[in-house]
């Protein structure tokens, strides 16, 4: 792990897993902290912008996108507490809304798996009335 207190871009970029350009393009969003730059004009991060980045990561993964993130940070180094337990109680609604339709999907894949079974082994398809009774519940 870096000790250091500041990097290059490069170094950056193997501690966090990301692509120089990705962390040139966070940066250009105002995601990261813009670099100091070094006199020979290299990109020098400080270790807080390794945090910020793993933040980042770890947000996405929860379905942030980057669009959302700025709004929880404050300044180059802080987050907001309460932007983020707000967004946070958002996505678990959204996540929540998500398993309730997957059921709904699943249950209605199940269903119609039984009925072509039982059709399709006695050599038959389903009738136009029981094609359009299934498309009539699935509320389409």
């Amino acid at each position: 792990m870096f000790l250091g207190k500041n990097m290059r871009i490069g170094e950056l970029a193997k501690l966090s897993d990301l692509p120089t350009s990705t962390i040139r393009y966070y940066e250009q969003k105002g995601l990261l902290p813009k670099a100091h730059r070094s006199a020979s004009g290299y990109r020098v991060y400080e270790k807080t912008a390794l945090d910020r980045l793993q933040i980042i990561k770890f947000a996405q993964s929860l379905g942030f996108s980057l669009d959302e993130l700025p709004k929880m940070f404050i300044g180059t180094n802080g987050i907001d507490h309460d932007e983020v337990m707000s967004r946070l109680q958002d996505k678990l609604t959204e996540v929540d809304q998500l398993i309730t339709q997957l059921s709904i999907k699943r249950e209605r894949m199940s269903q119609l798996i039984g009925n072509l079974r039982k059709t399709w082994v006695k050599g038959e398809c389903l009738t136009r009335q029981e094609l359009a009774h299934i498309i009539a519940d699935a509320n389409i």
